[in-house]
């Protein structure tokens, strides 16, 4: 029997949640869901310098918005806690011991300035910069000496020979030469642990089955690999996902658009469109029809079908698969969404349903939940006005008479409905002789104040006979 699958995502509260990471929270939701496995949510908040109180917070409320709840982990606790990097301080401490007992790890003196000038040297000869083990042969004497003296001492762990060797789920097999992995630090002078070594005693103590992260991990993984190896840890599947990147290959960055999951959110995007769009890139989704539901995004994920090379982030073809959204959901579904881009507007006297019916009808016009709040305005009777278009149609020849006939005949009406508009442009075609654009122009510019829109038979029953007098008649003005 396979042991259950085990996927975590792990950011760092540094800001707001990148799209790309937001990509990978996401692939690892979907491949927890296809395998009935567990999402963790870990944070990683070592790096002191550069945390934003802010950011946690923000991190988990995009997303939920997005949502990637997860299973196990911050905020809702687990069997495999602390989630949060800051409060396993200790754990990491008694595996640094462990290998210091063993002579996997070693104290290293170094100072900044000694490392600067060792970089500086090998620069200078023309090699890669890296740490050539001055404290790697140290004495255990000449190490007491040095504590002795109050010196401060980070922890670096042994680089054995030979070379590191996995097979990476998306881009195969990878092998790393140990030699260009210089001894690295695990441990910090001040007591926190690095990078690498936190993360490696994280997922195995997790139970972490399957690490899919952004391939700019790849130089980790091959020292993780090593530490695994050295704790005798269990090692997990790697998956390196491709990076995101503008239309023109260079790294995503604000001159392509936004980057952050919060910037979409406020400017109208859905959800779901966000994580259709993500979900595409790539090429994880093999099978028909790119305007994809969420329980079809799940069924067709798949981790090994993922393209090695980057993936292009398109706005317009996100802007596209939102629209495509947008229409295919009711008008109830998309309030709760529209809803903090309608704030300010004269609704106090309508109703949910009302509301609901409109959204529904002006939906085929919108592109992001942005647009609905001057979508909806030509139904509101407060601040309705002619546009300047829409006064150029109505003083073209023919379109008063169109006007002033509408206004005969719903007069003569007990109400509106979608399917009385056919019999009255029938009625109208009759009286005024006119017919097809020179017909149903004036009547969109008398009714909306606009000359586009929604379709005028889904428009009237939502204006009502009142409301619709009262256009006609100020448009004969």
């Amino acid at each position: 029997m396979k042991d259950a699958v085990r996927v975590r995502f792990a950011p760092s509260p540094t800001g707001l949640l990148h799209i790309g990471n937001a990509r990978t929270a996401l692939y690892n939701k979907l491949f927890a869901l296809q395998h009935h496995g567990v999402f963790i949510l870990r944070i990683e908040d070592t790096d002191v310098a550069r945390l934003d109180p802010a950011a946690e917070a923000a991190i988990m409320e995009d997303l939920r918005w997005m949502g990637l709840a997860w299973d196990e982990g911050l905020s809702i606790g687990g069997a495999h806690g602390p989630y949060r990097q800051s409060e396993r301080t200790k754990i990491y401490q008694g595996y640094a011991e462990q290998l210091l007992r063993e002579e996997k790890a070693y104290p290293c003196f170094c100072t900044p300035e000694e490392l600067a000038e060792m970089r500086e040297l090998l620069l200078a000869r023309g090699e890669r910069p890296r740490y050539l083990g001055r404290c790697r042969k140290l004495s255990s004497e000449q190490t007491k000496e040095r504590e002795a003296e109050g010196r401060r001492s980070s922890l670096r762990f042994k680089v054995p020979d030979g070379a590191t060797v996995w097979r990476d789920i998306i881009h195969g097999k990878k092998v790393f030469e140990n030699k260009f992995i210089s001894d690295f630090v695990i441990m910090r002078s001040d007591g926190r642990p690095a990078y690498n070594f936190a993360a490696v005693v994280d997922d195995a103590l997790m139970e972490i089955t399957h690490v899919i992260r952004g391939e700019d991990h790849l130089p980790n993984t091959g020292r993780q690999i090593l530490l695994y190896e050295a704790l005798e840890f269990r090692l997990p599947a790697f998956a390196h996902l491709p990076l995101l990147v503008s239309p023109d290959g260079e790294p995503l960055s604000k001159r392509y658009g936004a980057v952050s999951v919060q910037a979409y959110r406020d400017q109208g995007y859905l959800p779901l469109a966000v994580a259709n769009y993500l979900a595409l890139l790539g090429g994880g989704l093999p099978g028909e029809g790119e305007i994809i539901a969420w329980k079809q995004l799940i069924e067709r994920f798949s981790l090994e079908g993922i393209a090695r090379s980057p993936a292009a982030f398109d706005i317009g073809k996100l802007r596209w698969l939102n629209r495509g959204h947008l229409r295919a959901m009711r008008g109830t579904d998309i309030l709760p969404y529209a809803r903090p881009f309608l704030q300010g507007l004269p609704l106090d006297a309508v109703t949910e349903q009302w509301l609901a019916q409109v959204l529904d009808t002006v939906k085929e016009n919108a592109e992001t939940l942005a647009d609905f709040r001057n979508l909806i305005a030509i139904f509101l009777p407060k601040g309705f006005s002619l546009a300047d278009e829409a006064r150029a149609v109505l003083a073209k020849d023919g379109a008063l008479e169109a006007v002033k006939a509408m206004e005969e005949i719903v007069a003569e009406m007990k109400d509106v409905k979608e399917e009385d508009f056919s019999g009255i442009v029938a009625q109208l075609k009759k009286q005024t002789g006119l017919k097809g654009k020179e017909l149903l122009a004036p009547l969109r510019a008398a009714l909306t104040g606009r000359t586009e829109g929604p379709e005028l038979k889904k428009v009237l029953p939502l204006l009502g006979k009142r409301v619709i007098l009262e256009r006609l008649a100020l448009a004969l003005k």
